[in-house]
């Protein structure tokens, strides 16, 4: 596909050359077009090719008026910066390929000292680096596999935080919440959730709220939730594929003054799409939770 670029280029110059003897025409401007597609459609930056394509808007805006003489400088204009991009391309993007494969090898060997979404960092990074390879978008492919290289010190670093999660996190973590108002004695309600980290990366969420929680709402409900967790760093993510509502029953106060119950209702599902995922730092689990037992 390179061979076959560079030899439209070529084509496309000897065009020029005999059109500027003897004036600008069709087959030339779409040479010049089929160029700059070829060199973007290799993945090289507008900013490289976009002066290339002002002279060539030029060039066909004076020959429709007529204007000889315009059309044959903006011509000659956009060969010359057709040929500076032609050059960038040729030394700076098409010899890329060892460069983009030597930074993968050094990101796919940092794996070795790296566990959870440490790897899977890595592992997406490298897809991303080779999809834009394989579209022959060099200078894309490159940029993203050197950002990942600046990125392994930071892995190496959440990674030494991970591990010592794995030995404060797994066990039972409560929390409650209790909601009152000193304008509505009759508003009680406690919120209460207790979350379980297993020691095999297994979590099972209990979330539950029972009591008067606004002047005009009464809630009792409970939601149950399992799944994996990891670490990122310093925080727990949770990977969460079954998400059940134990009960939902609501009641609301009508203006006559009567509580109308509002039930919604209870399912267990299967999650697939990661709309329950989430994600807490260890400082807000211990602010926040404590921990009652210890796996």
């Amino acid at each position: 596909m390179f061979r076959a670029l560079v030899s439209g280029v070529s084509v496309f110059a000897l065009i020029l050359m005999v059109g500027c003897g003897g004036g600008v025409n069709d087959q030339m401007l779409d040479e010049a077009q089929a160029t700059i597609d070829g060199l973007k459609s290799k993945g090289l930056p507008d900013d490289k090719i976009s002066s290339a394509r002002v002279h060539l808007y030029q060039t066909r805006e004076h020959r429709g008026k007529g204007n000889g003489k315009l059309a044959k400088t903006s011509a000659d204009s956009m060969k010359h910066h057709l040929a500076l991009a032609q050059k960038f391309y040729d030394e700076q993007v098409s010899t890329l390929g060892p460069t983009i494969e030597s930074a993968k090898s050094q990101a796919i060997k940092a794996k070795e000292e790296l566990t959870g979404y440490q790897i899977r960092k890595i592992d997406s990074t490298i897809a991303v680096v080779d999809s834009l390879k394989k579209m022959d978008w060099l200078l894309q492919s490159n940029n993203v596999a050197q950002n990942l290289i600046t990125l392994l010190p930071n892995l190496k670093e959440d990674e030494v935080k991970s591990k010592n999660l794995r030995r404060l996190v797994p066990g039972e973590w409560v929390t409650e919440t209790r909601t009152r108002s000193e304008e509505v004695r009759e508003v009680n309600a406690m919120e209460r959730k207790i979350f379980t980290f297993y020691r095999d990366g297994k979590v099972y969420l209990v979330e539950s709220k029972k009591g008067q929680s606004g002047p005009f709402l009464r809630e009792d409900w409970e939601f149950r939730s399992w799944g994996t967790y990891d670490f990122k760093g310093d925080t727990v993510m949770l990977s969460i594929n079954r998400f059940a509502a134990v009960r939902q029953d609501f009641e609301r106060k009508h203006r006559e003054g009567h509580w109308v119950k509002e039930p919604q209702p209870r399912y267990d599902s299967t999650i697939t799409d990661g709309s329950q995922d989430r994600f807490v730092t260890y400082d807000d689990l211990k602010s926040d939770f404590r921990q009652v037992k210890r796996f």
